[in-house]
């Protein structure tokens, strides 16, 4: 890590910082904690926005809640008069199909499967025309000691574990260590745009499974993440040149 990054404490303003993501990012880089009423930011040099409601869920009851702490925070955060504005999206946002997806792709929004990538690719709209200087990193699934409750948590963690997802479902990991050495190279280079974070590989569930010993009582609800193109940041960082399954036995090696 860069020692001049790591001195600039004050000069980050992170928000999420009580899990997840934005905790790692926090407790590596320091900096300014977000509190969401506004009253202990007056501007930062690297804003880094990592906070989002994760509800999957989502009527029209608490549809307002879900936009408030989403989409409306995006906004308000990108009036922080900032100097780089990085915003942690998904690879969510990309439709559900047998194309490779890759940064400069024009996403046609009635074709993304869900809420939650939609409302990402409207936070994106609004910071790459807010913000001069942005980074959106589309970001597959999160492995870090603290990460939030996922299936490869819950089959490392339970004996028997019992999942909704099918043995079939497709996923792609990436470490908390390799994003934040990735932002860290990117603040360093002044990089600007949309780049996908990703593995080079993705893995199946069933072979989490047999790769960690384990008998899983699979569900039936399918996920695939897709094809992700991560060829831009691996010119960046060639750790996204590892594949999902060295990720999760990395990961293994991590938390042992």
């Amino acid at each position: 890590m860069n020692p001049n990054l790591k001195r600039k404490k004050s000069n980050y303003l992170i928000t999420g910082s009580g899990s997840g993501l934005g905790k790692y990012f926090h407790d590596q880089l320091g900096g300014t904690s977000f509190n969401r009423d506004f009253g202990n930011v007056d501007e930062t040099e690297v804003l880094i926005h990592c906070a989002f409601n994760l509800a999957r869920e989502v009527n029209s009851k608490d549809l307002y809640q879900y936009l408030l702490d989403n989409f409306l925070l995006t906004k308000k955060l990108a009036q922080i008069p900032h100097k780089k504005f990085i915003y942690i999206s998904s690879a969510d946002v990309y439709p559900k199909n047998n194309k490779k997806h890759s940064e400069n792709e024009i996403i046609d929004v009635n074709q993304i499967s869900g809420f939650y990538g939609v409302t990402k690719l409207m936070s994106e709209s609004l910071i790459q025309n807010l913000c001069p200087n942005f980074l959106i990193l589309r970001c597959s699934a999160f492995l870090g000691k603290d990460a939030r409750e996922n299936s490869l948590k819950k089959i490392i963690r339970e004996e028997n574990p019992t999942l909704t997802l099918s043995s079939k479902s497709v996923f792609n990991y990436i470490l908390h260590k390799d994003v934040l050495e990735f932002v860290i190279k990117a603040i360093e280079k002044n990089l600007q745009g949309i780049y996908n974070l990703s593995s080079s590989e993705n893995i199946t569930l069933f072979e989490i499974a047999e790769l960690l010993g384990k008998k899983v009582s699979f569900g039936s609800y399918m996920y695939n993440v897709g094809e992700i193109d991560n060829k831009k940041a691996s010119l960046v960082d060639s750790s996204f040149k590892k594949t999902s399954r060295e990720v999760v036995i990395e990961f293994m090696d991590l938390i042992a």
